[in-house]
């Protein structure tokens, strides 16, 4: 009993390495902005603040709008494949990245949606008819003002995974 638990184990452990690796980055060098300057500003109505919990007093915001976003997808040209955006668990500039909150809406091609650091998000799934994908991102970034401790680095990463039928 033990040997079996052991090799479904292993097995489960080997297809997720496997299901990893069929996972690659793709190239949005192409974007015609790779860095944007923010401005944040409270979330909330600070006039109002004897309503605030600690968390919404602190909580700030910022967006970009209209991110012109360009993924060269030559290499997957006829197959069908899941896009993913994701964030690395570590952003530069933050104390606490889990009190990040990054979502975004896009017209068109791209799927909307969110996540937070260390996660990835499904963006677009379907065949790839075009070497580069294009779509216009509008990005909302939500924080505590607290975790800040320097000017904030925030790189999204776009994965590509062939989908196998």
């Amino acid at each position: 009993m033990g040997g079996t638990l052991t090799r479904l184990t292993l097995m489960l452990l080997g297809s997720l390495l496997c299901a990893q690796a069929l996972t690659e980055p793709l190239d949005d060098s192409l974007s015609p902005r790779q860095q944007i300057n923010l401005q944040l500003d409270w979330k909330n109505n600070l006039l109002e603040q004897d309503d605030l919990s600690q968390k919404e007093f602190n909580s700030v915001i910022a967006h970009a709008d209209n991110v012109d976003t360009r993924l060269d997808t030559s290499k997957y040209l006829g197959k069908d494949v899941k896009i993913y955006l994701s964030l690395p668990i570590q952003i530069r500039g933050l104390t606490n990245p889990q009190g990040l909150n990054f979502s975004w809406t896009t017209s068109g091609l791209f799927l909307s949606g969110e996540l937070t650091p260390g996660n990835r998000q499904l963006i677009f799934e379907g065949r790839i008819n075009q070497p580069v994908m294009i779509g216009n991102f509008n990005f909302t970034f939500e924080l505590d003002a607290h975790d800040l401790n320097q000017m904030l680095r925030l790189e999204p990463v776009y994965e590509v995974e062939i989908v196998t039928p």
